[in-house]
């Protein structure tokens, strides 16, 4: 059971506290795995999570507005953490910090990490299933979209009345986010820049080295995100739909993958029953309804 998060360093693994489990009597509870799964997550987004679960019991009902759910990744983790609690695994996490999806979907592969803390593509899950089990379906094909981010200044000053107007703009994105890529690489940017990490993105929008980047929308009041001090806003009106699914994705070559995927799937299960996750998805601002009448930027 997961419980509060009080952290402590081991140079590149921090380590989850846990507390006593609540799990409900319907479902059988897991013998506890002789190792504890890894998860991935940056430094910046296990600091939010941390912060958001310190005081909160996993297995009770959790409302999903604040400042610390502010990127998809945070609330993947809380959502897997909640799964597999429900899905009957007595079980700590060592947080293994990752730079990148580059390097968290490599680590999932080869069995250094047991779950990646950010739910993935469909079309990579499939292309990697002799290495990795594909959960149910987290976010259904067509409902992510996407906001410019840009720096408060710019978000008042830049003007898009159409896509042709992004012609005018730079934006930077990651190579490796290959269902970004692909769509950002249909519109008319003036340029596309790459960066290894959402880090990366952040300085450089904010360097003035690009425009904006495509960021996942947050719940907070005025939508913005922050990552490494650095605070973007989305610029209103625009939203950029990405087609396909995503899913939790556990690594098959880690000996407690199996037992992990199973308490996984059972949780998700459970939380379908409550409509627990499309709940956390729109009150976090994932699916954000402010948004529902904003324009989509299609590609061409």
């Amino acid at each position: 059971m997961i419980l509060a998060a009080q952290a402590c360093a081991n140079d590149n693994v921090d380590i989850l506290a846990s507390g006593p489990a609540k799990i409900p009597s319907r479902i059988a509870a897991l013998p506890p795995t002789s190792n504890k799964p890894r998860l991935s997550l940056s430094a910046t987004d296990k600091a939010k999570f941390q912060h958001f679960i310190s005081n909160k019991q996993i297995t009770e009902k959790i409302v999903y507005k604040s400042p610390d759910l502010d990127t998809a990744q945070v609330i993947d983790t809380i959502l897997i953490a909640k799964a597999l609690t429900l899905g009957g695994m007595v079980a700590d996490f060592d947080f293994v910090k990752i730079p990148n999806s580059a390097r968290e979907r490599a680590m999932v592969v080869s069995g250094d990490v047991t779950i990646a803390g950010t739910s993935q593509w469909d079309w990579w899950a499939d292309e990697n299933s002799a290495e990795i089990y594909k959960s149910d379906e987290v976010v259904a094909n067509g409902s992510f979209e996407k906001g410019l981010y840009t720096t408060k200044e710019r978000a008042e000053s830049i003007q898009i009345n159409s896509s042709a107007d992004l012609a005018k703009v730079v934006c930077v994105s990651n190579k490796s986010w290959r269902v970004d890529w692909n769509t950002l690489a249909r519109l008319p940017f003036k340029q596309l820049a790459d960066a290894p990490s959402t880090e990366s993105m952040f300085r450089m929008v904010n360097g003035g080295h690009a425009d904006l980047t495509v960021q996942s929308f947050s719940g907070t009041p005025d939508m913005s995100i922050t990552m490494s001090g650095i605070t973007l806003y989305p610029i209103k009106g625009w939203k950029v739909p990405l087609n396909g699914s995503r899913h939790y994705v556990v690594s098959k070559k880690d000996p407690n993958g199996a037992a992990v995927f199973e308490s996984l799937q059972r949780g998700l299960a459970v939380m379908r029953q409550t409509n627990e996750v499309a709940r956390a998805l729109t009150e976090s601002g994932f699916y954000n309804v402010n948004v529902k009448n904003w324009k989509s930027i299609q590609p061409q």
